[in-house]
């Protein structure tokens, strides 16, 4: 399941993507589309390491600092969502940062970018949209 997924991910790194990459077929499936849309509604409550970076409005000015902040140094692919219209579900404000990190997988495993490289980051702009 995606819970489990997401373990492997927050512990072995390499482990992670080295399975991903050789079984692209089969987990294609569990790390994208269908299931991170279930992952994203349940996103708030399940604990992860920080995967990616958060931007609010009160950062404006700094948004520099926030990404030199972040564990990634040399990041060439950085993969944005402010959380809105999150494949059919709706607006679903920082529970959809797990699309950026599912995309960043993809980037990851199927285009052999390392994972040091690729940083997922959640704007939020306070938007509040109904879903």
């Amino acid at each position: 399941n995606a819970e489990s997924w997401g373990g492997v991910l927050d512990t072995n790194v390499t482990l992670f993507y080295s399975f991903l990459s050789k079984h692209m077929k089969e987990t294609l499936p569990i790390i994208y589309t269908p299931t991170v849309g279930e992952a994203c509604l349940r996103y708030g409550k399940l604990f992860r390491n920080d995967h990616g970076v958060y931007v609010t409005s009160m950062d404006i000015g700094n948004v520099k600092q926030i990404l030199q902040n972040s564990r990634k140094r040399n990041i060439n692919v950085i993969v944005v969502t402010d959380g809105s219209r999150i494949l059919g579900l709706g607006d679903l404000g920082t529970n959809g940062m797990g699309i950026s990190i599912g995309k960043c997988s993809l980037y990851v495993g199927g285009g052999g970018i390392h994972p040091g490289r690729v940083l997922p980051v959640m704007i939020d702009c306070g938007a509040n949209n109904e879903t």
